[in-house]
Parts: C-alpha cells; sequence; structure tokens
C-alpha cells in the first residue's frame, strides 16, 4: 500500500493525509506505508475518513462519569522566548462542567476574534463546538503571537495524565485501547504508554518540548473542543536542538542529561529560528490524529476548552531506536522498557556483537566497568564504591568489610536508577534519608566531595555525597537563577511605569508602578482610582486588556 500526503500544512513540511476508508483500516499498515514521511518531518497530520468519524459513540455520557482529578496549575517564568515550567497540582477535582465554567472565566479566555466580542464570568451552557475552530491560518497565527506575548500571565490550569479513555469496543479501528502495534502486546500495562491518557485542555494549557518515553511514537485524537497548536523539529535536526536547549538550560543539563524528558522547557520557535533550528507549525482541528515519530520533539498548546487522547505505539521498525533509548531517573513516573527481554529473537545480533567487551557487575552498585577490585571470596567491587561504603576499606587491593554491611543498606533503592542493587550511601546533609550508589551519584553530576579527615582504623565513608535537594551546588546555581531573575524584573518595573493588573476573580486594571518590591517579588501600584495596591510579578502585564 502506497500512500501519499493530500496536502502539507500551510506549505510548509508537515504532511497532512486523508486516507479513505479501506486504507485507514489497517492501522498497522497504514503507518509503515507513510513512515517515511513521519521520520523526516517528525510529525504528522491524518484526517480520518467520515465513514469512521460518522461511526462513532456518542460520548456525552461517558463524559458525565469522568472527574478531572488533580489538575496542574503551569507557572511559566523567564522571557525573550525562553521559558521554564513548574506544575503545582491542584487538590480540587472538577467535572466536565465545572471545567468548562473554568474555561470561560475571564482570566482563562483566549483572544477575541472581533471586538464585538465579550467574555463573562456567569454560568454558561456547555458547548462541545469551539468558535476557535477551523479558523484561516493567519487568524491562528495572530493567536500565536498573542500566546508569545501573554505566556507568562494568567496561569492556565491542565487535566493532563488521566488514565481513561473516550473509545469503546464498538471502535475497532484506531482505538488508542487496542492499536495493532508491538505495545499492544506487553503483559504489563503501562498508563499513557501502551493505555491511552485523557486530557482537558484551555487556552494557553502548554505541552513544553519533549520527545516521547524511550522515544516511542505517539497519537492524539481531539474528542471535542478547541484545536491544538503544534510545534515540531525535523529529526534531522535533533543533535542541532539538543545542543542549543543543553547550552541555554545548562544548569538543568548538568543535573540531569536527560531533563529535556522532564517536559518543563520552553523556547519559542522565534528563538530556535533565529538560531538556525527549523521549526514547523501545525494546528490539530477537532476529529482529526496528530502522530509524532522518534526523535521528533514537540509542543505547544490548547486554543480553549477541549478534551484530546493520547496513547503510545510502536513499530518493528523502534525495537532498535527503543535499544539505545536513554530514560530519566530524576523523575518517578519515567517509564523504561527493557527491549532485551521483550523482543529477545530481534537483538540477538546485537548482543552477539557485546559479548566481544567482557564487563563485570560490581556487587555494591548497578553499573557495570571493566576494570574492578575484588573481595576475598573473589566478589568484584568498583573501588570508589569500595571507598563510599561505610562499612567496607580496602588493603593491599582486597575489599574488605563486606559482610559487615547491615541488611538495612542492600534494601536502600537508588534514587538516580531506581534500583535496589548493592549497597546504597546517603546523603550527608542533616536526618535526609535519600540513597544512591556513588557511581550513579557522580553519573548525575551530584556533589561528592572526598572526606579530608578520614581515619583507616575507624571505617566510614570517605566521601560527602548529597541528594538533589540538599546539593551545595545546586542550590548556589538555583540562588544565581533566582537572583537574574530578579534583576531582570527589577529592570523591568520602572517606576511610573503603565501596567495593568489582574485581581483574582476580576478584571484587568490599568495602573501605574510606583514602587518595584524585588524582596517580595511584587509592586507597589497606583490604580486610576489613586487606590495604592501591592501585585504580585505574576498579576502584572505590560499589555493591554484586549491581548490577555
Amino acid at each position: 500500500m502506497k500512500i501519499e500526503p493530500k496536502a502539507y500544512y500551510d506549505n510548509g513540511a508537515i504532511p497532512i493525509f486523508e486516507p479513505s476508508l479501506e486504507e485507514f483500516k489497517d492501522f498497522k499498515a497504514f503507518m509503515t506505508s507513510i513512515e517515511d514521511y513521519g521520520r523526516k518531518a517528525g510529525i504528522v497530520k491524518i484526517i480520518p475518513p467520515k465513514e469512521w468519524q460518522d461511526q462513532l459513540p456518542n460520548i456525552e455520557k461517558k463524559l458525565k462519569d469522568v472527574h478531572i482529578a488533580k489538575p496542574i496549575t503551569q507557572h511559566i517564568l523567564g522571557g525573550r522566548g525562553i521559558f521554564t515550567q513548574t506544575n503545582i497540582e491542584d487538590r480540587k477535582a472538577y467535572s466536565i462542567d465545572d471545567w468548562y465554567q473554568l474555561c470561560q472565566h475571564l482570566d482563562h479566555r483566549p483572544p477575541p476574534l472581533d471586538n464585538k466580542q465579550k467574555t463573562t464570568n456567569s454560568h454558561q451552557q456547555m458547548d462541545f463546538e469551539s468558535k476557535y475552530s477551523h479558523l484561516s491560518t493567519d487568524q491562528y497565527k495572530e493567536i500565536e503571537r498573542n500566546y508569545w506575548r501573554n505566556i507568562t500571565f494568567n496561569q492556565p490550569k491542565y487535566g493532563a495524565d488521566m488514565l481513561g479513555t473516550l473509545f469503546d469496543e464498538s471502535v475497532k479501528e484506531w482505538n488508542p485501547n487496542t492499536l495493532d502495534n508491538i505495545l499492544h502486546d506487553l503483559h504489563v500495562t503501562l498508563p499513557g504508554v501502551n493505555r491511552p491518557y485523557l486530557y482537558f485542555g484551555m487556552w494557553k494549557a502548554t505541552f513544553a518540548w519533549h520527545v516521547e518515553d524511550m522515544d516511542l511514537y505517539s497519537i492524539n485524537y481531539i474528542h471535542f473542543g478547541a484545536p491544538k497548536q503544534w510545534y515540531v523539529i525535523p529529526p534531522s535536526q535533533q543533535k542541532k536542538f539538543e545542543s542549543f536547549m543543553q547550552a541555554t538550560f545548562f544548569t538543568q543539563y548538568k543535573s540531569c542529561h536527560e531533563f529535556l524528558r522532564h517536559k518543563t522547557f520552553i523556547v519559542s520557535p522565534k528563538v530556535l529560528q533565529d538560531n538556525n533550528i527549523s521549526v514547523q507549525r501545525c494546528v490539530q482541528q477537532p476529529g482529526e490524529f496528530m502522530v509524532t515519530f522518534p526523535y521528533g520533539y514537540h509542543s505547544g498548546y490548547n486554543l480553549d476548552f477541549n478534551c484530546a487522547e493520547s496513547v503510545n505505539f510502536a513499530l518493528e521498525s523502534w525495537i532498535q531506536i527503543g535499544q539505545k533509548a536513554q530514560s530519566c531517573h530524576c523523575v518517578s513516573d519515567s517509564v523504561t522498557i527493557d527491549v532485551a527481554s521483550l523482543f529477545p529473537s530481534t537483538i540477538e545480533p546485537i548482543r552477539k556483537k557485546r559479548k566481544r567487551t567482557k564487563k563485570t557487575d560490581c556487587l555494591l552498585c548497578s553499573m557495570s566497568y571493566p576494570d574492578a577490585l575484588v573481595t576475598a571470596k573473589g566478589q568484584d567491587v568498583h573501588k570508589i564504591c569500595a571507598e563510599a561504603v561505610g562499612e567496607t576499606w580496602i588493603q593491599d587491593s582486597i575489599v574488605y568489610g563486606v559482610d559487615r554491611i547491615p541488611s538495612s543498606r542492600w534494601k536502600l533503592v537508588c534514587i538516580y536508577c531506581k534500583q535496589k542493587t548493592g549497597a546504597c550511601m546517603q546523603c550527608c546533609h542533616g536526618k535526609c534519608w535519600k540513597s544512591f550508589h556513588v557511581t550513579c551519584a557522580l553519573q548525575h553530576q551530584a556533589t561528592v566531595d572526598k572526606v579530608s579527615n578520614y581515619d583507616p582504623s575507624q571505617p566510614h565513608s570517605q566521601f560527602n555525597a548529597y541528594c538533589p535537594q540538599h546539593d551545595p551546588q545546586r542550590l548556589i546555581e538555583k540562588k544565581a537563577l533566582d537572583e537574574h531573575y530578579i534583576k531582570e524584573m527589577s529592570k523591568k518595573f520602572q517606576l511610573d511605569l503603565e501596567i495593568y493588573t489582574k485581581w483574582r476573580g476580576g478584571g484587568f486594571y490599568p495602573g501605574k508602578i510606583k514602587e518595584c518590591i524585588p524582596s517580595q517579588k511584587m509592586c507597589r501600584v497606583v490604580l486610576q482610582d489613586g487606590v495604592i495596591r501591592k501585585v504580585p510579578w505574576r498579576d502584572i502585564s505590560l499589555s493591554p486588556p484586549s491581548t490577555f
């Protein structure tokens, strides 16, 4: 089967496919046939045939049982096209109607399409269709400009990563629960990977630059509501993009080489293009699929109230990619798939190649290296591991004291590799209980200092090592970033500068800055009625209300 794009979005590089029902029926065959296009662009849009859309079940009854539990509030800080995103969990649960009403609030409205459009905070009848769907490309570009002008104001909420589906068993083709792919045959449920997630968006709810866990494919479908704006970096520019991001967010890169998997770093297309990195855009309408491909970094935002469903998948060609994929060990929900054990026959040739380099497993950590010392019983131990674990010591190149290691230490789990393997040391800060292998700590650029007054006659760890939370070097870097932010904002908010302030539950009010208070990250503002109030920096905008 040979399928070619119907068009390219805005005459760019993102292909749009409009398959017939016959072409669309076989998911695996269809994806295999368009794989070359996807690998080149990093993402494709697929408009399903009308016959498929017409047979979809009504989802309104299902929606009544859906509760958006613990949505995140997205706090985005930065400027000049470079931002970091912090997600704060909301304890409140929302019904679909509650979420819709929240999206109608003045704080969360997209820019008006015309001067006559008005917003209100009163209760409105829920509408599954959005006036922001199927606009012209120029209109979406204007909305995009508004997004980047106001990205740091009016923190959006996002009902993201909710395990669930709005498809049922009557949907045989392109049902995220039953996609014909090699992940569907796993004997374990991985939420969001081989079981779909639901996403409830609003204006400006953002997904930062990332590739999928284990460099998998992903498929995203908008059930109803407003479109999504997507950005993608072509896979051919993956390394160039990564190098730029590593240099831009060097502190975070130093802390975790897989920091982009945190999904908290945002850079505007303009900044990337100014650094000779190609960025492609595409708007996904409700009822359309977007499919991302391995190594295609993508990001974007929602244009208003909507609901999408997403899941990962993999074709056979991914197996070689999955073998080389790196995982982040900083976050608890990082996904790792043991490709070797799941697809042993496929990777047998690679195993045979690797037998040429024999590596030994260290008794005290989770890493393998060609060189190691030995214990009195002939077990392999890294020199640095023997020095780091408090009960062991080295004498005449032999490691002693392994039998003195208490059972409680053997049970500790490393915060970096997540494995209960070997014997971990613990953070030396106060009563901190966090544990890690010294080799893992060094791999993640943690502070590991040699103890100056070590006494060989009384064995104890020869190193003072810190977890990320208490690492003095990271604290210094964090403080420097905070000081830089305060300095930049202090320059920005000058005396008598005309601004607009936002009030909780209210509208926007013009005023002038009378005093900037860096120590509190606030400004003293005089409003038009002469009232002076202290306003947090996050609630101050230089743009007039019509552009919020």
